[in-house]
C-alpha cells in the first residue's frame, strides 16, 4: 500500500482481497481495530489499523485460525512483545551503566 497517513475502507478490502463487511465486523470483535470515522460514518484506518488486519487477515485466511484462535495468538504476541521490549530495556539500561562507569574508571586513571 501506498504510504499515506489514512486508507479508505475501499483501499484496505482491495489490498486483503475481503469484503467490507467483513473489515466492519471485525472493528467488533478485535477492539484494537479502530478505524477513525468522520461525522457521516466514513472509515479511515491508519497505519496501524492496516497492519492489524494484515495480520488478522494472515491468521484468519493463510494460518485457517478461527477468530477466537487470532485473538488468543495476537495476545501472545503481544504479551511475548511486551516481554521482549522487557529485556531489551533493562540491556539498554545495563549498558548505560556500563559506559557510565568504565568513563569514571578512565577519570580516576587519568587522576
Amino acid at each position: 500500500m501506498d504510504d499515506k497517513l489514512y486508507y479508505s475502507i475501499a483501499e484496505v478490502s482491495k489490498e486483503f482481497d475481503l469484503p467490507y463487511s467483513t473489515l466492519r465486523f471485525w472493528e467488533t470483535e478485535f477492539t484494537k481495530l479502530k478505524p477513525k470515522k468522520n461525522k457521516r460514518g466514513v472509515r479511515f484506518y491508519t497505519k496501524e489499523d492496516v497492519e492489524l488486519v494484515r495480520r488478522i487477515a494472515y491468521l484468519t485466511k493463510e494460518k485457517h485460525f478461527t477468530l477466537d484462535g487470532a485473538k488468543k495468538a495476537m495476545k501472545e504476541e503481544k504479551y511475548q512483545n511486551n516481554e521482549y521490549k522487557e529485556v531489551l530495556d533493562t540491556l539498554t539500561k545495563t549498558k548505560q551503566f556500563l559506559l557510565e562507569l568504565k568513563k569514571q574508571i578512565k577519570q580516576t586513571d587519568n587522576e
